[in-house]
């Protein structure tokens, strides 16, 4: 089994063509280990802090991998963070999880939505909009 740490070096590897990077997570998922998950969530944010929009994609992969729903608030505030790129796969990511469980997806975000940040605030907002109306 991989440790983060050697997923966090192959991300930083310049000759790295993402794939290792991707098997390395593929692997995490698959070993279900959710002790993984604060170790990761530190990494995501110290990509988001260097503003390396791949490492930030790779980890969240993981981090949704392993966590599962429960890693949307922090999936929503990394892409609530302009990193200059079109998020098209940390959009993805996102998508993807909250269509695995609506119901939690929707309390997760409404509570995001009454976030002190504004941009996480639109950012929860957009992702409301792709889940079925509440007819509750």
């Amino acid at each position: 089994m991989f440790t983060v740490n050697e997923l966090v070096r192959c991300i930083n590897d310049p000759d790295d063509d993402s794939t290792r990077a991707y098997e390395i997570v593929d692997e995490m998922v698959a070993s279900g280990d959710k002790a993984l998950v604060p170790h990761l969530a530190t990494e995501l944010q110290k990509f988001l802090n260097e503003g390396d929009f791949y490492g930030r994609d790779v980890i969240a992969d993981a981090l949704a991998g392993l966590a599962g729903i429960e890693a949307l608030p922090l999936l929503i505030a990394a892409s609530a963070r302009d990193l200059g790129d079109d998020q098209d796969t940390l959009q993805s990511t996102i998508l993807e999880l909250i269509s695995v469980d609506e119901a939690r997806a929707r309390a997760l975000l409404e509570n995001l939505s009454a976030d002190d940040s504004p941009s996480v605030r639109e950012t929860a907002a957009w992702a409301l909009e792709f889940l079925e109306p509440d007819l509750d």
